[in-house]
């Protein structure tokens, strides 16, 4: 069996989804995507990400027409993919507390990402999974979605974020696939504040995005997220805000008793920060992002016709910008592995194997490591002792291959 004679099912059409079957469309890999939300950021309120030591993998993996589309959906398209200094400062001064070094760095929205990476896909939306079957052959599977619909296929991937149910399958029980909650109360945001002065103002020092680190032990994060008329017109540019403190979730809080609380911990800050948030409009929609992780652990994989990639095979708090930078490395190692195969090179289950051999420990020490920065992060005696401070945005330690992979 080659590459040719592949038909891959992916399940969830979030970034993992769409950049796996991107890689798989290049690679001339037949597959089949599967998503159970109506349409496209049907539920998802916005964000923003950074790519950074993956960069070089995904211009490998991505079609080159879709690629060099990337510099546009930057979130500040003056800076584009641009090297430089990530700014960690101070919350209540402002004063810049380090600058973690990045190379080749890129911050874009999520929904530009998502409808970038989108294009010349075909995406079955309102397909929601209920039962993954091996055949007794030891070959394919079978997916059944809600529906009725049954497809068949060679091997199943998930794709399917935090809560996988192509995870739950993986591990036997929903109980060994859960996900562990990360015990903070964190905030999301987008707003434009329809004011020029107050746009320049607030991102006068930074120009695309900072990270501030409270002696009160909370964070607040402020980035660019559009600029839909332009440089030009900073009246129209939206930003990306959120702000996190320990503490268990509330649900039942309104969008206007949540942004008290941000705005409450807002006065004591510094500037840029302080006004940032301060000028928060009454009407903000302040979403509540529910922060868990689940530590990577080793599945069965039957016999290479189920595996995981991205949020599904290791979910894992934001505090580092990693989880895109690990999707994208995921991708480039398994469809590298599916794209050399053939009747001389080897089975299915060896490059699945292969694959896993590589992404499991990766994933569970970068797992375990963002646990530990987001916990660091907001202790602010230790906040020096974090993975952001020491290793900054590279991946960790006991996986150089990753590394000489990206600089290559």
């Amino acid at each position: 069996m080659g590459a040719e004679n592949l038909h891959v099912i992916v399940i969830g059409a979030g970034i993992t989804g769409l950049v796996t079957c991107q890689a798989l469309k290049k690679a001339g890999i037949r597959y089949s995507l599967f998503e159970r939300d109506v349409a496209m950021n049907y539920r998802s309120n916005e964000w923003t990400m950074a790519i950074h030591w993956a960069l070089p993998l995904l211009k490998e993996i991505m079609p080159q027409e879709v690629y060099a589309k990337v510099p546009e959906i930057a979130c500040n398209p003056t800076v584009g993919i641009h090297s430089g200094l990530y700014p960690i400062i101070n919350a209540e001064t402002g004063e810049l507390i380090t600058g973690v070094p990045y190379n080749d760095g890129l911050r874009v929205s999520r929904s530009r990402m998502r409808a970038l990476c989108a294009e010349g896909i075909d995406v079955q939306y309102g397909k929601s999974l209920t039962d993954i079957a091996f055949c007794e052959s030891g070959k394919g599977v079978v997916v059944t979605f809600s529906d009725g619909t049954l497809v068949s296929g060679t091997m199943i991937i998930g794709a399917d974020g935090p809560r996988s149910r192509v995870r739950e399958t993986a591990m036997g029980s929903a109980d060994k696939a859960a996900t562990v909650k990360f015990p903070i109360f964190h905030t999301n945001m987008t707003v434009c504040y329809r004011d020029a002065d107050k746009s320049l103002y607030v991102r006068q020092k930074y120009p695309t995005s900072y990270l501030a680190l409270s002696q009160r032990s909370f964070h607040a994060f402020q980035s660019i997220s559009s600029m839909p008329d332009g440089p030009d017109h900073p009246e129209s540019w939206i930003f990306h805000m959120a702000m996190a403190w320990f503490g268990e979730a509330d649900h039942s809080m309104s969008y206007p008793e949540r942004l008290g609380l941000i705005k409450a911990r807002a006065e004591g800050m510094g500037e840029p920060a302080r006004s940032a948030f301060m000028w928060l409009p009454d009407d903000t929609e302040v979403h509540k992002a529910d922060i868990s992780y689940w530590v990577t652990e080793p599945w069965n994989n039957r016999q290479g016709r189920l595996t995981l990639v991205g949020d599904a095979a290791h979910p894992m708090p934001p505090y580092r910008g990693q989880g895109l930078n690990h999707c994208i490395c995921d991708v480039s190692h398994l469809v590298n592995g599916l794209r050399s195969i053939s009747d001389a090179d080897g089975s299915l289950a060896e490059v699945v194997d292969s694959y896993e051999k590589e992404m499991i420990p990766r994933g569970k020490e970068e797992v375990t490591c963002s646990v530990e920065n987001g916990m660091l992060l907001h202790d602010w005696d230790k906040i020096r002792e974090s993975p952001v401070f020491n290793r900054g945005f590279k991946p960790m330690d006991g996986h150089s291959n990753v590394e000489e992979a990206t600089a290559s």
